[in-house]
Protein backbone atom coordinates (compact mmCIF):
# COMPACT_ATOMS: atom_id res chain seq x y z
CA UNK A 1 0.00 0.00 0.00
CA UNK A 2 0.75 3.59 -0.53
CA UNK A 3 2.27 5.21 3.16
CA UNK A 4 1.34 8.40 1.98
CA UNK A 5 -0.39 10.01 4.30
CA UNK A 6 -3.27 12.80 2.75
CA UNK A 7 -6.53 12.19 5.37
CA UNK A 8 -7.79 10.71 8.66
CA UNK A 9 -8.45 7.33 6.94
CA UNK A 10 -4.60 7.30 5.58
CA UNK A 11 -3.92 7.43 9.45
CA UNK A 12 -5.45 4.62 11.07
CA UNK A 13 -4.10 2.48 7.75
CA UNK A 14 -0.59 3.21 8.16
CA UNK A 15 -1.01 2.81 12.32
CA UNK A 16 -1.94 -1.10 11.44
CA UNK A 17 0.74 -1.29 8.85
CA UNK A 18 3.57 -0.05 10.92
CA UNK A 19 2.12 -2.47 13.90
CA UNK A 20 1.96 -5.24 11.41
CA UNK A 21 5.85 -4.17 10.54
CA UNK A 22 6.97 -4.18 14.19
CA UNK A 23 5.43 -7.76 15.06
CA UNK A 24 7.13 -8.91 11.52
CA UNK A 25 11.05 -7.41 12.52
CA UNK A 26 10.29 -8.92 16.06
CA UNK A 27 9.39 -5.99 17.90
CA UNK A 28 6.96 -6.79 19.71
CA UNK A 29 7.21 -4.72 22.82
CA UNK A 30 6.74 -1.81 20.58
CA UNK A 31 4.18 -3.23 18.43
CA UNK A 32 1.92 -3.85 21.51
CA UNK A 33 2.45 -0.23 22.94
CA UNK A 34 1.61 1.21 19.50
CA UNK A 35 -1.70 -1.07 19.67
CA UNK A 36 -2.17 -0.49 23.56
CA UNK A 37 -2.67 3.04 22.37
CA UNK A 38 -4.85 3.12 18.82
CA UNK A 39 -6.45 -0.50 19.23
CA UNK A 40 -9.72 1.42 21.01
CA UNK A 41 -13.16 2.37 20.26
CA UNK A 42 -14.04 5.97 20.13
CA UNK A 43 -16.83 8.15 19.60
CA UNK A 44 -15.33 11.02 18.05
CA UNK A 45 -12.13 10.73 15.71
CA UNK A 46 -10.71 13.77 17.75
CA UNK A 47 -9.45 11.37 20.65
CA UNK A 48 -8.49 8.34 18.14
CA UNK A 49 -6.25 10.86 16.81
CA UNK A 50 -4.33 11.91 20.17
CA UNK A 51 -4.14 8.29 20.40
CA UNK A 52 -2.76 7.68 17.36
CA UNK A 53 -0.33 11.29 17.54
CA UNK A 54 0.85 9.78 21.07
CA UNK A 55 1.67 6.53 19.84
CA UNK A 56 3.81 7.67 16.84
CA UNK A 57 5.60 10.02 19.08
CA UNK A 58 6.26 6.44 21.28
CA UNK A 59 7.59 4.98 17.85
CA UNK A 60 9.57 7.93 16.38
CA UNK A 61 11.67 7.86 19.98
CA UNK A 62 11.91 4.51 20.46
CA UNK A 63 12.31 2.66 16.82
CA UNK A 64 15.75 3.74 15.12
CA UNK A 65 15.78 1.36 12.51
CA UNK A 66 12.41 2.08 10.71
CA UNK A 67 13.64 1.92 6.53
CA UNK A 68 12.68 5.35 5.61
CA UNK A 69 9.36 5.15 3.50
CA UNK A 70 7.91 4.53 6.99
CA UNK A 71 9.98 7.05 8.41
CA UNK A 72 8.56 9.92 6.00
CA UNK A 73 5.07 8.60 6.67
CA UNK A 74 5.28 8.62 10.40
CA UNK A 75 6.57 12.04 10.40
CA UNK A 76 3.96 12.79 7.77
CA UNK A 77 1.64 11.29 9.62
CA UNK A 78 2.14 13.36 12.88
CA UNK A 79 2.31 16.66 11.06
CA UNK A 80 -0.88 15.63 9.63
CA UNK A 81 -2.60 15.32 12.96
CA UNK A 82 -1.00 18.14 14.40
CA UNK A 83 -2.78 19.79 12.27
CA UNK A 84 -5.85 18.72 12.13
CA UNK A 85 -5.94 18.69 15.86
CA UNK A 86 -5.10 22.67 15.61
CA UNK A 87 -7.91 23.46 13.12
CA UNK A 88 -10.57 21.84 15.58
CA UNK A 89 -8.93 23.25 18.66
CA UNK A 90 -12.19 25.34 19.07
CA UNK A 91 -14.65 22.61 19.09
CA UNK A 92 -12.58 20.71 21.85
CA UNK A 93 -13.73 19.64 25.41
CA UNK A 94 -11.70 20.15 28.45
CA UNK A 95 -8.29 18.70 28.67
CA UNK A 96 -8.19 15.24 30.06
CA UNK A 97 -11.23 14.16 28.91
CA UNK A 98 -12.06 11.05 26.82
CA UNK A 99 -14.53 9.38 24.74
CA UNK A 100 -17.86 7.88 26.15
CA UNK A 101 -21.11 7.28 24.86
CA UNK A 102 -23.87 9.70 23.98
CA UNK A 103 -24.31 10.96 27.62
CA UNK A 104 -22.00 14.09 26.83
CA UNK A 105 -20.27 12.92 30.26
CA UNK A 106 -16.59 13.24 30.15
CA UNK A 107 -14.05 11.27 31.34
CA UNK A 108 -10.42 10.99 32.46
CA UNK A 109 -7.78 10.14 29.63
CA UNK A 110 -4.45 10.89 30.70
CA UNK A 111 -2.81 6.55 30.14
CA UNK A 112 0.48 5.63 28.80
CA UNK A 113 1.13 2.87 26.74
CA UNK A 114 1.53 0.95 30.23
CA UNK A 115 -1.41 2.37 31.42
CA UNK A 116 -3.80 2.22 28.86
CA UNK A 117 -7.70 2.22 29.78
CA UNK A 118 -10.11 1.30 27.25
CA UNK A 119 -13.68 3.22 28.21
CA UNK A 120 -15.77 1.60 25.82
CA UNK A 121 -16.26 -1.55 24.01
CA UNK A 122 -18.33 -1.73 21.01
CA UNK A 123 -18.88 -5.30 19.28
CA UNK A 124 -21.24 -7.51 17.16
CA UNK A 125 -20.97 -11.05 18.09
CA UNK A 126 -22.33 -13.45 15.35
CA UNK A 127 -22.54 -17.52 16.20
CA UNK A 128 -20.11 -19.42 13.68
CA UNK A 129 -21.61 -23.06 13.23
CA UNK A 130 -18.42 -24.84 12.19
CA UNK A 131 -14.60 -23.37 11.79
CA UNK A 132 -14.73 -24.41 8.11
CA UNK A 133 -17.43 -21.66 7.66
CA UNK A 134 -15.47 -18.87 9.22
CA UNK A 135 -12.72 -19.52 7.23
CA UNK A 136 -14.98 -19.29 4.16
CA UNK A 137 -15.88 -15.89 5.83
CA UNK A 138 -12.52 -14.57 5.67
CA UNK A 139 -12.05 -15.00 2.12
CA UNK A 140 -15.72 -13.05 1.66
CA UNK A 141 -15.13 -10.85 -1.43
CA UNK A 142 -16.87 -7.74 0.95
CA UNK A 143 -14.06 -8.93 3.51
CA UNK A 144 -10.99 -8.94 1.36
CA UNK A 145 -11.69 -5.91 -0.16
CA UNK A 146 -12.44 -3.84 3.09
CA UNK A 147 -9.14 -5.27 4.25
CA UNK A 148 -6.97 -5.01 1.28
CA UNK A 149 -4.49 -2.85 2.59
CA UNK A 150 -3.88 -4.95 5.41
CA UNK A 151 -2.62 -8.65 6.63
CA UNK A 152 -4.08 -11.31 8.67
CA UNK A 153 -3.01 -11.86 12.18
CA UNK A 154 -3.10 -15.30 13.68
CA UNK A 155 -2.73 -15.27 17.69
CA UNK A 156 -3.12 -17.95 19.98
CA UNK A 157 -5.04 -16.99 23.72
CA UNK A 158 -5.15 -18.04 26.89
CA UNK A 159 -7.38 -15.72 29.47
CA UNK A 160 -8.86 -17.12 33.13
CA UNK A 161 -11.35 -15.62 34.75
CA UNK A 162 -11.28 -14.86 38.36
CA UNK A 163 -13.57 -13.98 41.47
CA UNK A 164 -13.37 -14.29 44.76
CA UNK A 165 -14.68 -17.47 47.19
CA UNK A 166 -17.92 -15.23 47.59
CA UNK A 167 -18.30 -14.58 44.08
CA UNK A 168 -18.73 -10.81 44.69
CA UNK A 169 -17.67 -9.50 41.28
CA UNK A 170 -20.35 -11.77 39.70
CA UNK A 171 -23.18 -10.36 42.05
CA UNK A 172 -22.05 -7.34 40.88
CA UNK A 173 -21.39 -7.85 37.47
CA UNK A 174 -18.14 -7.23 36.96
CA UNK A 175 -15.38 -9.32 35.08
CA UNK A 176 -11.65 -9.24 36.12
CA UNK A 177 -9.76 -11.05 33.57
CA UNK A 178 -5.91 -11.63 32.94
CA UNK A 179 -4.75 -12.99 29.06
CA UNK A 180 -2.12 -14.08 28.12
CA UNK A 181 -0.48 -13.33 25.04
CA UNK A 182 2.68 -13.59 23.81
CA UNK A 183 4.52 -13.86 27.23
CA UNK A 184 2.66 -10.61 28.13
CA UNK A 185 0.00 -10.77 30.80
CA UNK A 186 -2.88 -8.41 29.88
CA UNK A 187 -5.29 -7.41 32.67
CA UNK A 188 -9.12 -6.42 32.23
CA UNK A 189 -11.48 -5.30 33.90
CA UNK A 190 -15.16 -5.52 32.75
CA UNK A 191 -18.67 -4.68 32.59
CA UNK A 192 -21.43 -6.94 32.21
CA UNK A 193 -22.90 -3.82 29.81
CA UNK A 194 -25.55 -4.49 27.36
CA UNK A 195 -26.43 -6.94 24.47
CA UNK A 196 -29.01 -6.97 21.57
CA UNK A 197 -28.78 -8.75 19.08
CA UNK A 198 -25.76 -9.36 19.08
CA UNK A 199 -24.10 -5.87 19.15
CA UNK A 200 -22.72 -5.03 23.04
CA UNK A 201 -21.68 -2.27 24.29
CA UNK A 202 -19.67 -2.44 27.50
CA UNK A 203 -16.75 -0.52 29.72
CA UNK A 204 -13.37 -1.88 29.53
CA UNK A 205 -10.22 -1.38 31.36
CA UNK A 206 -7.30 -2.70 30.71
CA UNK A 207 -3.20 -2.77 32.95
CA UNK A 208 -0.38 -4.38 31.79
CA UNK A 209 1.20 -6.87 35.01
CA UNK A 210 4.46 -7.75 35.35
CA UNK A 211 3.54 -11.50 36.22
CA UNK A 212 0.37 -13.72 35.90
CA UNK A 213 -1.57 -13.02 39.38
CA UNK A 214 -4.52 -11.45 39.70
CA UNK A 215 -4.09 -7.94 40.99
CA UNK A 216 -6.15 -4.90 41.51
CA UNK A 217 -2.96 -2.80 42.17
CA UNK A 218 -2.63 -1.41 38.51
CA UNK A 219 -6.00 -0.23 38.56
CA UNK A 220 -5.87 2.00 41.52
CA UNK A 221 -5.12 4.88 39.83
CA UNK A 222 -8.88 4.53 38.87
CA UNK A 223 -12.54 4.94 40.25
CA UNK A 224 -13.44 1.40 39.09
CA UNK A 225 -10.01 -0.43 40.57
CA UNK A 226 -10.94 1.49 44.14
CA UNK A 227 -14.16 0.73 44.17
CA UNK A 228 -13.41 -2.79 43.63
CA UNK A 229 -10.73 -2.97 46.33
CA UNK A 230 -12.83 -1.58 48.95
CA UNK A 231 -15.59 -3.96 47.62
CA UNK A 232 -13.25 -6.90 47.59
CA UNK A 233 -11.43 -5.65 51.13
CA UNK A 234 -9.16 -9.54 52.07
CA UNK A 235 -10.98 -11.68 49.58
CA UNK A 236 -8.63 -13.28 47.35
CA UNK A 237 -8.80 -13.48 43.53
CA UNK A 238 -9.27 -17.21 42.27
CA UNK A 239 -9.73 -18.74 39.01
CA UNK A 240 -13.39 -19.94 38.38
CA UNK A 241 -12.49 -20.64 34.72
CA UNK A 242 -10.65 -20.20 31.28
CA UNK A 243 -10.84 -20.14 27.59
CA UNK A 244 -8.23 -20.75 25.03
CA UNK A 245 -8.59 -20.29 21.47
CA UNK A 246 -6.84 -18.94 18.05
CA UNK A 247 -8.17 -15.80 17.14
CA UNK A 248 -7.44 -14.54 12.78
CA UNK A 249 -8.00 -10.92 12.92
CA UNK A 250 -8.26 -8.54 9.72
CA UNK A 251 -8.56 -4.95 9.81
CA UNK A 252 -11.45 -3.68 7.74
CA UNK A 253 -11.37 0.16 6.73
CA UNK A 254 -15.29 1.64 5.22
CA UNK A 255 -15.86 3.60 2.62
CA UNK A 256 -16.31 6.28 5.05
CA UNK A 257 -13.29 5.63 6.91
CA UNK A 258 -14.68 3.62 9.81
CA UNK A 259 -12.32 1.08 11.42
CA UNK A 260 -13.58 -2.03 12.56
CA UNK A 261 -11.88 -5.13 13.82
CA UNK A 262 -13.39 -8.70 12.52
CA UNK A 263 -12.03 -11.13 14.57
CA UNK A 264 -12.94 -15.11 13.96
CA UNK A 265 -12.04 -17.30 17.57
CA UNK A 266 -11.84 -21.10 17.47
CA UNK A 267 -11.54 -22.69 20.98
CA UNK A 268 -13.05 -23.85 23.82
CA UNK A 269 -13.57 -22.43 27.50
CA UNK A 270 -12.67 -24.93 30.16
CA UNK A 271 -14.41 -25.22 33.63
CA UNK A 272 -13.33 -27.98 35.73
CA UNK A 273 -14.05 -30.73 33.62
CA UNK A 274 -16.66 -28.98 31.24
CA UNK A 275 -15.80 -27.88 27.75
CA UNK A 276 -17.76 -25.55 25.44
CA UNK A 277 -16.69 -25.20 22.02
CA UNK A 278 -15.83 -20.92 21.00
CA UNK A 279 -16.75 -20.50 17.06
CA UNK A 280 -17.76 -16.88 16.65
CA UNK A 281 -17.50 -14.05 14.64
CA UNK A 282 -16.80 -10.37 16.23
CA UNK A 283 -17.05 -7.10 14.64
CA UNK A 284 -15.49 -4.18 16.49
CA UNK A 285 -15.98 -0.74 16.02
CA UNK A 286 -12.31 1.17 16.71
CA UNK A 287 -13.83 4.27 15.25
CA UNK A 288 -16.87 5.67 12.98
CA UNK A 289 -20.62 4.54 13.20
CA UNK A 290 -22.27 1.98 15.02
CA UNK A 291 -24.01 1.61 12.30
CA UNK A 292 -21.28 0.50 9.79
CA UNK A 293 -21.16 -2.38 11.97
CA UNK A 294 -24.73 -3.16 12.27
CA UNK A 295 -24.68 -2.84 8.16
CA UNK A 296 -21.69 -5.48 7.85
CA UNK A 297 -22.60 -7.84 10.06
CA UNK A 298 -26.35 -7.67 8.97
CA UNK A 299 -24.77 -8.81 5.35
CA UNK A 300 -22.56 -11.23 6.32
CA UNK A 301 -25.33 -12.88 8.50
CA UNK A 302 -27.33 -12.56 5.42
CA UNK A 303 -25.15 -14.50 3.44
CA UNK A 304 -23.79 -17.33 5.59
CA UNK A 305 -27.06 -18.02 8.06
CA UNK A 306 -25.28 -16.40 11.06
CA UNK A 307 -27.35 -15.52 14.45
CA UNK A 308 -26.47 -13.09 16.68
CA UNK A 309 -24.44 -14.76 19.97
CA UNK A 310 -25.90 -12.44 23.03
CA UNK A 311 -23.58 -14.26 25.24
CA UNK A 312 -19.87 -12.81 26.11
CA UNK A 313 -17.57 -15.38 26.31
CA UNK A 314 -17.89 -14.58 30.49
CA UNK A 315 -21.43 -15.17 30.54
CA UNK A 316 -21.01 -18.79 28.89
CA UNK A 317 -17.74 -19.18 31.15
CA UNK A 318 -20.37 -18.73 33.95
CA UNK A 319 -22.83 -20.63 32.72
CA UNK A 320 -20.51 -23.68 32.04
CA UNK A 321 -18.94 -23.58 35.78
CA UNK A 322 -22.62 -23.70 37.15
CA UNK A 323 -22.31 -19.85 38.06
CA UNK A 324 -24.84 -17.94 36.28
CA UNK A 325 -28.55 -19.49 34.87
CA UNK A 326 -29.15 -19.93 31.11
CA UNK A 327 -32.04 -17.72 31.67
CA UNK A 328 -30.19 -14.58 30.66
Amino acid sequence: MSLTIANQSDVFKFALVLYDYLMQKGQTKEAYDLSLLVDSCYNNDRYALKAHLQAFIQIQEKVQALPLPYQHALEEAITYIAQELKVGKAKEVPKGCGAVADTGECRENTATAQEFQVFQEIELKLKVPNPQLGEMILQDPLIKELSRDFQLRVREYETTYYDTPSHLLINHQVCYRIRNFAGMYIAAIKGFGSSRKGLSIRSEWNRQLPENAPTLEPFLDLAIGRELESLIKDEELLPIFCTRFKRSTLDLIGQDGSRIELALDIGEIVAGSRRESICELELELKSGQVEDVVRLGEALSEAYRLTPEERSKYQRGLMLAGLMSSEI
